[in-house]
């Protein structure tokens, strides 16, 4: 009986730590992600990055300031019509690192019909100083060869993290 007991009670001191990383997560990442990339602010979107942050997409790789030089660049802050969301596969944590897997899903509003963009994603966080940072973010718009569409994950459920 007392096995059970403190079975029951690491089981949810695990499960109450888990939901705390992941508001936590959701709150100093995924917040300031959305906010940043949607307002097209390249100084904020870095903010939630490591200093030597890997960027990876097929065939490239970019470290550090080499890859938050090009969000800079490329994020200048003129607002598009446009909005990101993200569901997840897999969360998971050991204290003060994390790593997420999901799908996110673009739609952007800016012609006549609204175009949707979709990826899966890997991501490595670091709590660093107190605050959740990516450390290492991948992404792909296939598995397997096979091209990931809006209708592949249509029954995934959606978070607009704002």
């Amino acid at each position: 009986m007392k096995f059970i007991f403190t079975l029951i009670l690491a089981t949810s001191f695990c499960f109450a730590f888990s939901q705390n990383t992941e508001k936590e997560i959701n709150n100093m990442v995924w917040k300031p992600f959305t906010q940043a990339w949607e307002a097209n602010d390249g100084e904020a979107f870095n903010k939630i990055h490591s200093k030597d942050v890997w960027r990876i997409n097929p065939g490239r790789l970019l470290i550090g300031e080499e890859y938050k030089s090009r969000n800079s660049m490329r994020m200048n802050g003129v607002k598009k019509d446009r909005i990101i969301e993200f569901t997840f596969e897999t969360r998971t944590s050991n204290g003060d690192n994390a790593y997420e897997v999901g799908y996110y899903r673009i739609t952007d509003t800016s012609g006549l019909e609204p175009k949707f963009y979709v990826g899966r994603f890997h991501v490595a966080l670091k709590k660093i100083d107190g605050q959740w940072k990516i450390i290492q973010d991948w992404d792909t718009d296939k598995i397997n060869d096979v091209e990931i569409t809006p209708e592949s994950i249509s029954s995934r459920n959606f978070t607009h993290f704002n």
